[in-house]
C-alpha cells in the first residue's frame, strides 16, 4: 500500500522538478559557453548580468568563508561596528569552506539549488491557491519563464515620459521575475522561495489550526530575513489584513502569531542595525538601487502579469476568502509602501522580491475564470493560454542568447565580463597576503573584496561611501595629481594597485612593486 502512494506523491511533484531542472540547465547555458569560450589571454569573472553587485556578494561570502558571521563592509574605509547582516551570503561562505569550493562555484550552485527549490515552493503555493488543474499548470509555466515588455522601451530609446527617464526595469531588477532572478542573482530566486513556502505554510497552519505548520513557516520567513529583512514585514501585514476581514480560529490566529514571531527578533534587531549602526546607515541611504522604482518603467517591466492580473482581481474581489484578501492587500500595501511617504524610506525597492507570485495567481484565475470561458473554439481554448506564455517568453530569451551573443561578437577590445589573465593572477596574489587597504581605481577595487581580505578605498558605486568624490581623489593620487606619499600614510594603506588604463605610468615614489606584470602592478607598502 506505501509504494503506490509514495509514487503517487513523486508525481505530484514531477512538474515542479523537471521545470526546475530545465530552468537550471537554461540559466546556465551563458556561463557555460563563456567559460568554454573565453578570449585569449582572459578570464571570465562568472557573472554576466549586474556584475557589478555580483562582485560585493562574493565579497560577503568571502567574510563567511574566512569564518565570520557578521558582516564589515571592505569596500569603503569608514570604520564602524559589525553587523549580522547578509547572513545568506555569509552563511554560503561557510558552506564554501566547508566544502573547499571557489565562492563562484557555490554562487551558481545557489543559482542551481534555487531553479529546483523555487520551482517546487511555486508549485506548492500556486497548488494551494488555485484549484483548476490548467489554471495550476498556466501559473506555474507563466511564473517559471515570463518576462515583461522591458525590449520596448530599449527599442524607443528609454523616452522621457511625464519628465522621467525610462529604464528597463525588468532587465534590470531580478526579484520582478523568477526566471531573471534565477538567471542572475541567487539570493532574490531564494526569497521567493522562502516567501513561497512561508505563504502556503501560513494559510495551511491557519485553516487547520496546526501549530507545528507555524513554526515551519516561521523558519521559512526567517530565511526570508536572512535575504531582506523588511519582506516578512510585508507578508505579516497582508496576512493580517486576511485575518482581520476572514477571521480564523484562535488556534489559527496563534499558528500564524507564531509564524511571524519566529523571525521578529531578527527583523527587530535589523532594524536597530539600520538605523544604528553608521556602516549600515552609510550603505543604506547612499543607495541608489534603494529607491522606489520609475512608475512607467514599472508598469512595462511587469506588463504581460499586471494586464492579466487585473482579469483576475474581480473574481477575488468578489470571493474575498482569505488567501484573496491576502492577494489584494499585498498588492496594496507593495504599491503604498512604494509610492507613499512611510517609514521605509530609501529601502521601498527592497519590498519587491516574489511580486511575480500575486501576479501569476491572480493572472490565472482571470485567464480561466474570465478569458477562456468566453473562447468558443476548443483550439483557442488551449491556444490563448499558450500563445501568452510563449509572448511572455520573449524577455527571458533574449537574457539567455544576449551574453551569447557579445561572447560571439569579434571585438579587439574584450567586454567587462572578462579580466586580464594577469589581473586575475594579481587578485589570487593579493588573496594570499596578509590583510590591508587597498588604494585602486573603483574598476579593480570592485574585484579585491571578493578575492582578499583586504578593503579598498573606493570599489563599488553604492558601498563606498562618497563613491564619486572618492574615485576622483584615487585618480589624482595614482597619476601624480597628489602627493601619494602624503595619502598612503594618511589612509593607513597598505596596497597600491596600478593598471595600464590610467593614463601615466606607475608613481616612482613607490619603488619597485611587489607583484609586477606590464598591465598590472600591485606594491606591497609594509
Amino acid at each position: 500500500m506505501g509504494r503506490p502512494n509514495w509514487r503517487a506523491g513523486l508525481a505530484q511533484w514531477r512538474l515542479p522538478l523537471l521545470t526546475g531542472l530545465a530552468l537550471a540547465v537554461v540559466t546556465a547555458l551563458p556561463y557555460l559557453y563563456a567559460y568554454a569560450n573565453h578570449p585569449p589571454g582572459q578570464v571570465f569573472m562568472g557573472f554576466f548580468y549586474l556584475g557589478d553587485d555580483a562582485n560585493t556578494y562574493l565579497a560577503k561570502m568571502r567574510q563567511g568563508w574566512e569564518g565570520s558571521w557578521s558582516w564589515q563592509n571592505r569596500y569603503t574605509t569608514e570604520s564602524s561596528p559589525a553587523a549580522y547582516l547578509f547572513l545568506f551570503w555569509i552563511l554560503l561562505g561557510h558552506i564554501a569552506a566547508v566544502l573547499n569550493l571557489p565562492l563562484i562555484v557555490v554562487f551558481h550552485l545557489a543559482r542551481v539549488g534555487a531553479a529546483f527549490a523555487l520551482m517546487a515552493a511555486a508549485w506548492f503555493m500556486i497548488c494551494h491557491f488555485i484549484e483548476d488543474r490548467s489554471a495550476r499548470r498556466f501559473a506555474f509555466f507563466f511564473c517559471a519563464f515570463g518576462l515583461g515588455l522591458g525590449y520596448v522601451i530599449q527599442a524607443l530609446g528609454h523616452p522621457v515620459i511625464f519628465g522621467h527617464q525610462t529604464d528597463t526595469l525588468d532587465w534590470r531588477m531580478p526579484e520582478l521575475t523568477a526566471f531573471y532572478s534565477v538567471l542572475a542573482l541567487p539570493h532574490f530566486a531564494w526569497s521567493g522561495v522562502f516567501a513561497a513556502a512561508g505563504i502556503a505554510l501560513t494559510f495551511k497552519a491557519i485553516r487547520r489550526g496546526s501549530l507545528w505548520l507555524g513554526v515551519l513557516a516561521g523558519l521559512a520567513w526567517l530565511g526570508q530575513a536572512s535575504i531582506h529583512p523588511q519582506m516578512p514585514i510585508l507578508m505579516g501585514g497582508a496576512t493580517a489584513a486576511a485575518l482581520l476581514l476572514r477571521p480564523a480560529a484562535p488556534r489559527g490566529w496563534i499558528a500564524a502569531i507564531i509564524a511571524f514571531g519566529i523571525p521578529a527578533p531578527y527583523i527587530l534587531y535589523s532594524y536597530l542595525a539600520f538605523v544604528g549602526n553608521p556602516e549600515v546607515q552609510r550603505w543604506t541611504f547612499h543607495s541608489k538601487n534603494a529607491l522606489p522604482p520609475e512608475g512607467f518603467s514599472l508598469l512595462f517591466a511587469l506588463a504581460p502579469q499586471l494586464l492579466l492580473a487585473l482579469t483576475g482581481l474581480p473574481g477575488a474581489l468578489r470571493r474575498r476568502t482569505r488567501e484573496d484578501v491576502f492577494l489584494v492587500a499585498w498588492l496594496v500595501l507593495l504599491a503604498a509602501i512604494l509610492y507613499l511617504p512611510n517609514p521605509a524610506g530609501d529601502l521601498r525597492r527592497r519590498f519587491l522580491d516574489a511580486i511575480y507570485l500575486p501576479l501569476v495567481i491572480l493572472s490565472a484565475r482571470g485567464m480561466y475564470e474570465t478569458i477562456v470561458p468566453r473562447l468558443r473554439s476548443v483550439r483557442a481554448r488551449a491556444l490563448v493560454p499558450f500563445a501568452y506564455v510563449s509572448f511572455a517568453v520573449i524577455g527571458s530569451a533574449f537574457l539567455v542568447l544576449a551574453p551569447i551573443a557579445v561572447t560571439l561578437a569579434p571585438s579587439s577590445q574584450p567586454p567587462p565580463y572578462w579580466l586580464s589573465r594577469p589581473a586575475y593572477d594579481g587578485l589570487i596574489w593579493l588573496g594570499h597576503e596578509p590583510a590591508g587597504r587597498v588604494l585602486a581605481m573603483p574598476g579593480v577595487g570592485l574585484y579585491i573584496p571578493a578575492y582578499s581580505p583586504d578593503t579598498v578605498y573606493v570599489g563599488h558605486y553604492d558601498e563606498t561611501f562618497d563613491y564619486v568624490n572618492k574615485t576622483q581623489t584615487a585618480l589624482a593620487v595614482l597619476t601624480g595629481k597628489q602627493d601619494i606619499e602624503q595619502f598612503i600614510q594618511a589612509n593607513h594603506i597598505r596596497y597600491v594597485v596600478w593598471t595600464s588604463d590610467l593614463p601615466t605610468p606607475p608613481p616612482d615614489a613607490l619603488g619597485p612593486p611587489a607583484y609586477d606584470t606590464p598591465v598590472f602592478k600591485v606594491w606591497k607598502l609594509y
